[in-house]
């Protein structure tokens, strides 16, 4: 497998060609070409898709597809090439599993199988902006208390003193550090203080505010885990490579991350589908991640609880759950908010399918197109994981009918889906409470879904 010096090299000396024709010429015919070629083809009734010959050979063509496009990188205008025989190598050489967290919460990330009878992984939270310190901790406090969680991801802080952090700024540096220490406090708060956060910092975005906010005296941990993401779609910066060459460097787990569009330079649900696969291998070659995490974001809606959307994360879950053993994480983004009856349907269609598609285990699905700030709360996430509990060893036949049916109750709502509430609305930041309304609604959408057969434990 080639290593970072390696990528770096052919950073520097690949093939030189503009972003536009890479685009024009390269990315866009190979999509087409290779989902023609490899009979890649989207099914709106089989969504939850048990079609084993459709995965594998989605794999095959991801393999290929990267082949003949590389991956563009856009500070020197060059491609980063890659042959069959690395990226065959670097899947066989995977690990079986890795460990995550500290003391009572260190457990150890493998895959899983379509079906799987394993409770999956539950990553809990999401990178949604909290307006304060004193929200971000009681949010990460209120995920630290689910009993199903795993990991956790600490919101980015959206102001410091009245002031909005400004990216490159000694703002941005202040708000990753301060945002970290948030984070360790509250977990230490309720008992757990050694939970993994897996989502690197949200509040840095830079690879300079990465490093501040992983200072060792208060900062991520090795045992933590650092999202590096691609840049849309088959690219990657300086940005991108600098906080590589950081988290190898201190012997960080590297989560590959991605997030494709559907809509956008991948077009529809199969170039969506055959995009998000070839990600899973670049995350292994290039950034040499021990997980990944990755969603489709349809272009129109801006969530992924679609109806092609689904499918996609179903293909691509089963296709990459068969032949690797990449650990993974489904996240989402739906387009309603929290306190909603429609935002439960939803989060329950995502993490229903990437359960039964064999997924290693899943985020909290984010409200509101996670573009609300203080717009989550730990019951969000505490629905996440007992729907993803629940799924666990459920038929993929049967995880389609569901899915079918959660679809009919918010498919044509999503183009107006309501905004809900924001944590203060649903919680009483003193007490770290929902409010008896919202666990009403909570506990009036679970008896709902146990009649359409999602069995909660």
């Amino acid at each position: 497998m080639p290593g970072f010096l390696d990528i770096m090299e052919r950073a520097l000396k690949g093939p030189i060609m503009s972003e536009k024709d890479f685009n024009m010429k390269i990315l866009i015919p190979n999509i087409g070409e290779i989902v023609k070629e490899f009979n890649i083809k989207y099914d709106k009734e089989d969504l939850v898709s048990s079609n084993d010959d459709l995965a594998d050979r989605l794999l095959k063509g991801a393999i290929e597809f990267i082949i003949q496009t590389g991956v563009y990188c856009d500070d020197t205008s060059r491609i980063i090439q890659l042959d069959r025989e690395e990226i065959v190598k670097a899947c066989e050489d995977l690990p079986d599993g890795v460990v995550f967290g500290e003391g009572k919460d260190r457990r150890i990330f493998k895959s899983r199988k379509p079906e799987d009878e394993n409770p999956p992984w539950c990553f809990i939270g999401g990178g949604i902006t909290a307006s304060s310190e004193d929200v971000a901790m009681a949010q990460v406090e209120g995920y630290g208390c689910i009993p199903q969680a795993s990991s956790i991801s600490i919101p980015p802080l959206g102001h410091v003193n009245g002031m909005p952090i400004i990216g490159g700024s000694p703002l941005e540096i202040y708000a990753a550090i301060n945002s970290v220490q948030a984070g360790r406090k509250a977990l230490r708060k309720c008992g757990r203080p050694g939970l993994p956060i897996m989502n690197l910092i949200s509040s840095a975005s830079s690879a300079v505010g990465t490093i501040a906010g992983s200072y060792p005296a208060f900062g991520i941990r090795p045992s933590d885990g650092w999202l590096i993401d691609f840049i849309a779609e088959m690219k990657v910066n300086f940005e991108t490579l600098n906080r590589l060459a950081f988290v190898l460097g201190i012997g960080g787990n590297t989560g590959s991350a991605a997030l494709p569009v559907l809509g956008g330079y991948s077009g529809g649900p199969e170039g969506t589908a055959l995009v998000m696969t070839a990600y899973y291998l670049l995350g292994i070659v290039l950034l040499k991640g021990t997980y990944h995490l990755t969603c489709p974001i349809h272009f129109r809606h801006g969530c992924s609880s679609t109806r092609e959307s689904i499918w996609v994360y179903s293909i691509v879950g089963r296709a990459t759950s068969r032949n690797l053993r990449y650990p993974d994480l489904g996240n989402g983004y739906a387009a309603a908010g929290p306190f909603t009856r429609m935002y439960f349907f939803e989060s329950a269609a995502i993490n229903l399918c990437c359960v039964a598609s064999g997924y290693g285990g899943v985020e909290t699905v984010h409200p509101a197109k996670a573009v609300i700030e203080d717009g989550i709360t730990p019951m969000e996430a505490l629905f996440s994981a007992q729907v993803a509990y629940a799924a666990a060893g459920i038929k993929t036949e049967r995880a389609n009918e569901i899915v079918k049916c959660l679809l009919q109750q918010y498919e044509r709502k999503i183009d107006n889906a309501p905004k809900g509430k924001s944590y203060r609305e649903c919680y009483d930041l003193r007490t770290g409470k929902p409010n008896e309304d919202y666990i009403r609604l909570f506990n009036e959408v679970k008896e709902e879904l146990v009649k359409m057969g999602i069995p909660f434990k």
